[in-house]
């Protein structure tokens, strides 16, 4: 494996614990999902910008996206989804309203 699909891999990895990081909690999954297909897409032109400006191929760049995205959702459902991790990064940005009875 290069150094870039490596690099893109990790990126994948990565991706939903930084969507979980900045989206709300109750906001819907289409919301969340396009949130990591734009960070995805950024993901791919920046790996492949940083592989080589001169020799930048934007087809490479949407697969390198493309795969980012597929492993980002495949990290999500297999490791990631009701872990405690996800739950904390969830609630670290953007908390929760507090019910007016519930307050004391």
């Amino acid at each position: 494996m290069d150094k870039v699909s490596l690099v893109n891999v990790l990126v994948g990895a990565v991706l939903p614990l930084l969507v979980a990081f900045v989206s709300k909690e109750s906001w819907a999954g289409w919301v969340k999902g396009t949130i990591l297909a734009a960070l995805s897409a950024v993901g791919g032109l920046g790996t492949e910008y940083v592989a080589g400006p001169a020799n930048f191929n934007l087809t490479i760049a949407g697969w390198s996206a493309a795969s980012a995205f597929v492993f980002g959702v495949a990290a999500h459902y297999g490791v990631y989804k009701d872990t405690t991790l996800q739950e904390l990064l969830a609630k670290a940005l953007y908390k929760a309203p507090v019910p007016a009875d519930a307050e004391g």
